[in-house]
């Protein structure tokens, strides 16, 4: 028997599975506002990878590590407007 799918396309699309666990995902508008989150978590920085448009940043935290990534996304779920969008995963 076949499995019902646990991240269909939309609004639920919020949550990454990786490695067979499902993760949250939060989306920042600004660099700004995903750094002033992390460190109101308690994470630190430990180490970057860029190349070009492509940014990686990993923190580290008590509970963990998170990565923010930059991504040309959608702004806001509302709107038609794309832009670099930051994602932070928990890893």
């Amino acid at each position: 028997m076949k499995s019902k799918c646990k991240n269909p396309n939309g609004l639920h699309n919020l949550k990454a599975i990786i490695g067979g666990q499902t993760m949250d995902t939060l989306k920042f508008n600004s660099l700004d506002k995903a750094k002033r989150h992390l460190k109101s978590e308690g994470y630190r920085f430990n180490k970057a990878f860029n190349c070009r448009e492509d940014k990686a940043m990993f923190y580290q935290g008590r509970y963990g590590w998170v990565k923010l990534t930059s991504t040309f996304d959608y702004l806001n779920k509302t709107s038609m407007e794309q832009g670099t969008v930051w994602n932070i995963v928990k890893l």
